[in-house]
């Protein structure tokens, strides 16, 4: 009785440290692992995606309710339709086309939106750099290190926040102020609020909201 215990705990063990658990939940599967990367396929429905030490990559016009990992980036090829993105220590890429209902995340990456992609939440980084290409966000963009850049018509709702580090020690390899870069073609219809000193260049045509702090150097 203790030898078989023993042996099926060790088996646990092993499972949760190098394999793939799949779940079918009422509306799609759900992927997790602990080490390794994850792979939706194309034009399949999951629930979740989620690992901790690995990227994970949606295949174009796969659908799933969440993309989660800690250490790795998302990848969201075209025509994606997820829920929320979100990592700790890496990028997120969403292609062309794609579409995030609620929230995309990280701490230490870039976040990069490509033509027609969509997200409905905020899109936030702390020391990544932000980039919308054609893209429409309908939350906030927020940072605290990073630069924001927008080009190709982007369209921002609900406003820039670059905000104070909250911890002197992020600031470390951070010294130069963030560059907000809005293009002739784009539209921020919220307040551009700058917690810090910031870079800002507004081509003529931007169209841009009130613009909030007191140590923003405009080009």
């Amino acid at each position: 009785m203790k030898l078989a215990l023993c042996i099926s705990i060790s088996a646990l063990a092993l499972l949760i440290g190098t394999g793939i658990s799949e779940s079918t939940a009422a509306d799609g599967r759900s992927l997790s692992k602990v080490n390794g990367s994850i792979r939706a396929e194309p034009g399949q429905l999951y629930e979740s995606l989620s690992t901790v030490n690995g990227n994970v990559r949606v295949e174009r016009g796969a659908t799933a309710d969440e993309a989660k990992t800690v250490n790795g980036e998302i990848v969201l090829e075209r025509e994606t339709r997820i829920g929320s993105v979100s990592t700790v220590n890496g990028s997120l890429q969403i292609g062309e086309g794609a579409a995030v209902s609620r929230e995309a995340s990280t701490v230490n990456g870039n976040v990069s939106l490509a033509q027609r992609s969509r997200v409905d939440g905020n899109v936030s980084t702390v020391s990544g750099e932000i980039e919308l290409r054609g893209a429409e966000v309908n939350g906030t963009l927020s940072s605290v290190n990073g630069d924001i850049d927008l080009t190709e018509g982007a369209r921002v709702r609900g406003g820039i926040h670059i905000r104070k580090n909250r911890q002197s020690n992020w600031n470390w390899g951070h010294d130069d102020p963030p560059r907000v870069f809005i293009c002739s073609t784009c539209v921020v219809e919220g307040e551009l609020r700058f917690e810090r000193p910031v870079e800002l260049r507004v081509e003529p045509g931007a169209k841009i909201g009130q613009v909030i702090g007191d140590a923003v150097i405009r080009r």
